[in-house]
Protein backbone atom coordinates (compact mmCIF):
# COMPACT_ATOMS: atom_id res chain seq x y z
CA UNK A 1 0.00 0.00 0.00
CA UNK A 2 0.90 3.48 -0.40
CA UNK A 3 0.05 6.69 0.96
CA UNK A 4 0.64 10.02 -0.36
CA UNK A 5 0.85 13.07 2.17
CA UNK A 6 0.39 16.64 0.79
CA UNK A 7 1.64 19.52 3.34
CA UNK A 8 0.04 22.32 2.19
CA UNK A 9 1.56 25.47 4.04
CA UNK A 10 2.88 27.97 2.35
CA UNK A 11 5.97 28.03 4.77
CA UNK A 12 9.28 26.33 4.72
CA UNK A 13 9.84 23.87 7.59
CA UNK A 14 6.10 24.58 8.70
CA UNK A 15 4.15 23.00 11.46
CA UNK A 16 1.88 21.56 9.29
CA UNK A 17 5.09 19.92 7.49
CA UNK A 18 6.09 18.64 10.98
CA UNK A 19 2.67 16.43 11.18
CA UNK A 20 3.05 15.21 8.16
CA UNK A 21 6.74 13.98 9.13
CA UNK A 22 5.24 12.34 12.11
CA UNK A 23 2.32 10.98 9.86
CA UNK A 24 4.98 9.08 7.84
CA UNK A 25 6.63 7.46 10.72
CA UNK A 26 3.85 5.73 11.74
CA UNK A 27 2.96 4.33 8.04
CA UNK A 28 6.42 2.86 7.69
CA UNK A 29 6.19 1.33 10.73
CA UNK A 30 3.23 -0.08 9.41
CA UNK A 31 5.28 -1.34 6.20
CA UNK A 32 3.09 1.64 3.87
CA UNK A 33 4.77 3.52 1.49
CA UNK A 34 5.20 6.92 1.74
CA UNK A 35 5.04 10.12 0.03
CA UNK A 36 5.18 13.25 0.69
CA UNK A 37 4.75 16.21 -1.05
CA UNK A 38 5.70 20.25 0.78
CA UNK A 39 4.53 22.90 -1.18
CA UNK A 40 6.04 25.14 1.44
CA UNK A 41 9.36 23.70 -0.33
CA UNK A 42 8.69 22.69 -3.31
CA UNK A 43 5.92 25.62 -4.34
CA UNK A 44 3.99 25.18 -7.21
CA UNK A 45 3.22 28.10 -9.38
CA UNK A 46 0.17 29.50 -9.65
CA UNK A 47 -2.09 27.01 -11.64
CA UNK A 48 -3.18 28.34 -15.22
CA UNK A 49 -5.23 27.73 -18.32
CA UNK A 50 -2.46 26.26 -20.19
CA UNK A 51 -2.86 22.77 -18.16
CA UNK A 52 -5.47 21.96 -20.44
CA UNK A 53 -3.07 21.73 -23.48
CA UNK A 54 -1.37 18.87 -23.73
CA UNK A 55 2.12 19.90 -24.40
CA UNK A 56 2.42 23.25 -22.72
CA UNK A 57 5.76 24.08 -20.58
CA UNK A 58 3.17 24.16 -17.27
CA UNK A 59 1.64 21.09 -18.11
CA UNK A 60 5.22 19.40 -18.69
CA UNK A 61 6.08 20.48 -15.22
CA UNK A 62 3.34 19.30 -13.46
CA UNK A 63 3.86 15.77 -14.46
CA UNK A 64 7.44 15.91 -13.38
CA UNK A 65 6.57 17.33 -10.29
CA UNK A 66 3.72 15.06 -9.31
CA UNK A 67 5.55 11.84 -10.56
CA UNK A 68 4.10 8.87 -8.54
CA UNK A 69 1.15 10.93 -6.99
CA UNK A 70 -0.96 9.04 -8.60
CA UNK A 71 0.10 5.80 -7.99
CA UNK A 72 -1.14 6.22 -4.30
CA UNK A 73 -3.65 4.17 -2.91
CA UNK A 74 -5.02 7.05 -0.24
CA UNK A 75 -4.43 10.62 0.22
CA UNK A 76 -3.80 12.81 3.22
CA UNK A 77 -3.81 16.11 2.62
CA UNK A 78 -2.61 18.60 5.73
CA UNK A 79 -3.91 22.39 6.14
CA UNK A 80 -3.10 25.63 8.20
CA UNK A 81 -5.91 27.84 8.56
CA UNK A 82 -5.21 30.76 6.98
CA UNK A 83 -7.72 33.96 8.48
CA UNK A 84 -10.37 30.63 8.38
CA UNK A 85 -9.85 29.74 5.15
CA UNK A 86 -7.65 26.29 3.62
CA UNK A 87 -4.18 27.24 2.45
CA UNK A 88 -4.02 28.86 -1.06
CA UNK A 89 -0.91 26.46 -1.43
CA UNK A 90 -3.15 23.66 -1.37
CA UNK A 91 -6.23 24.53 -3.10
CA UNK A 92 -3.65 25.98 -5.91
CA UNK A 93 -2.49 22.27 -5.97
CA UNK A 94 -6.02 20.47 -6.09
CA UNK A 95 -6.90 22.98 -9.46
CA UNK A 96 -3.73 21.06 -10.91
CA UNK A 97 -5.21 17.44 -10.22
CA UNK A 98 -7.36 15.49 -12.83
CA UNK A 99 -10.20 12.94 -12.37
CA UNK A 100 -7.67 9.94 -12.68
CA UNK A 101 -5.36 11.24 -10.41
CA UNK A 102 -7.51 10.37 -7.10
CA UNK A 103 -10.38 9.49 -8.44
CA UNK A 104 -12.73 6.91 -5.82
CA UNK A 105 -9.46 6.48 -3.88
CA UNK A 106 -9.79 7.71 0.32
CA UNK A 107 -8.38 10.86 1.35
CA UNK A 108 -8.06 12.38 5.52
CA UNK A 109 -7.85 16.12 6.27
CA UNK A 110 -5.70 17.04 9.19
CA UNK A 111 -5.65 20.58 9.73
CA UNK A 112 -3.31 22.69 11.51
CA UNK A 113 -3.84 26.22 14.01
CA UNK A 114 -1.46 27.55 15.91
CA UNK A 115 -4.32 28.04 18.79
CA UNK A 116 -8.00 26.68 18.96
CA UNK A 117 -9.30 27.03 15.62
CA UNK A 118 -8.89 24.78 12.53
CA UNK A 119 -12.10 24.09 11.43
CA UNK A 120 -12.72 25.96 8.91
CA UNK A 121 -10.52 24.66 6.29
CA UNK A 122 -11.76 21.00 6.75
CA UNK A 123 -15.24 22.66 5.94
CA UNK A 124 -13.79 24.13 2.77
CA UNK A 125 -12.00 21.19 1.77
CA UNK A 126 -15.32 18.62 2.12
CA UNK A 127 -17.09 21.38 0.34
CA UNK A 128 -15.64 21.70 -3.12
CA UNK A 129 -12.14 20.47 -3.46
CA UNK A 130 -14.17 16.44 -4.42
CA UNK A 131 -16.02 17.77 -7.43
CA UNK A 132 -13.77 16.94 -10.31
CA UNK A 133 -11.10 15.09 -8.39
CA UNK A 134 -13.51 12.74 -7.55
CA UNK A 135 -11.65 11.70 -3.99
CA UNK A 136 -13.88 9.80 -1.18
CA UNK A 137 -13.28 11.97 1.86
CA UNK A 138 -13.78 9.70 5.08
CA UNK A 139 -15.79 10.69 7.53
CA UNK A 140 -13.40 11.11 10.06
CA UNK A 141 -10.69 14.09 10.47
CA UNK A 142 -8.20 15.62 12.92
CA UNK A 143 -7.69 19.16 14.19
CA UNK A 144 -4.30 19.28 15.77
CA UNK A 145 -4.79 22.43 17.84
CA UNK A 146 -1.70 23.98 19.79
CA UNK A 147 0.71 22.82 17.35
CA UNK A 148 3.59 24.15 18.25
CA UNK A 149 3.48 22.47 21.91
CA UNK A 150 2.84 19.05 20.47
CA UNK A 151 4.33 16.13 18.31
CA UNK A 152 8.08 17.67 19.37
CA UNK A 153 9.62 14.73 21.01
CA UNK A 154 9.44 11.05 20.73
CA UNK A 155 7.31 10.55 23.40
CA UNK A 156 4.64 12.56 24.84
CA UNK A 157 5.34 15.94 26.62
CA UNK A 158 1.48 16.16 27.88
CA UNK A 159 -2.09 14.52 28.00
CA UNK A 160 -2.90 16.55 24.83
CA UNK A 161 0.34 15.76 22.99
CA UNK A 162 -0.55 11.63 23.93
CA UNK A 163 -3.76 12.23 22.72
CA UNK A 164 -3.23 13.88 19.49
CA UNK A 165 -0.90 10.86 18.91
CA UNK A 166 -3.33 8.48 19.66
CA UNK A 167 -5.89 10.20 17.58
CA UNK A 168 -3.72 10.66 14.73
CA UNK A 169 -2.60 6.77 14.77
CA UNK A 170 -6.16 5.50 15.34
CA UNK A 171 -7.52 7.49 11.70
CA UNK A 172 -4.14 6.09 10.23
CA UNK A 173 -5.80 2.84 10.39
CA UNK A 174 -8.73 4.08 9.34
CA UNK A 175 -7.60 5.40 6.16
CA UNK A 176 -5.91 2.15 5.43
CA UNK A 177 -8.89 0.07 5.62
CA UNK A 178 -10.26 2.71 3.30
CA UNK A 179 -7.96 2.40 0.84
CA UNK A 180 -8.32 -1.38 0.88
CA UNK A 181 -12.38 -1.35 0.33
CA UNK A 182 -11.78 1.60 -2.16
CA UNK A 183 -9.67 -0.65 -4.31
CA UNK A 184 -12.67 -3.03 -5.55
CA UNK A 185 -14.88 -0.02 -6.55
CA UNK A 186 -12.21 1.22 -9.20
CA UNK A 187 -11.46 -2.13 -10.22
CA UNK A 188 -15.65 -2.53 -11.07
CA UNK A 189 -15.59 -1.62 -14.07
CA UNK A 190 -18.52 0.95 -13.38
CA UNK A 191 -16.07 4.50 -13.18
CA UNK A 192 -16.31 6.29 -16.76
CA UNK A 193 -14.26 9.39 -16.26
CA UNK A 194 -13.76 9.77 -19.73
CA UNK A 195 -17.61 10.30 -20.73
CA UNK A 196 -18.24 11.78 -17.06
CA UNK A 197 -14.88 13.93 -16.36
CA UNK A 198 -16.72 16.87 -14.77
CA UNK A 199 -18.66 16.62 -11.23
CA UNK A 200 -21.84 18.86 -11.40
Amino acid sequence: MKICLVAGSHRKNSQSLKVAKFLAKILETKGIEVLLYDLGGNPLPLWEPAMWEKDSEIKKFWLEYSAGFASADAYIFLSPEYAGMASPALKNFFLYLTGGDVSHKPGLIITVSSGMGGSYPNAELRMSSYKNTRIVYIPDHVIVRHVESVLNAETPESKDDEYIRARLSYVLGVLAEYAKALTGVRQSGVIDIKTYPFGL
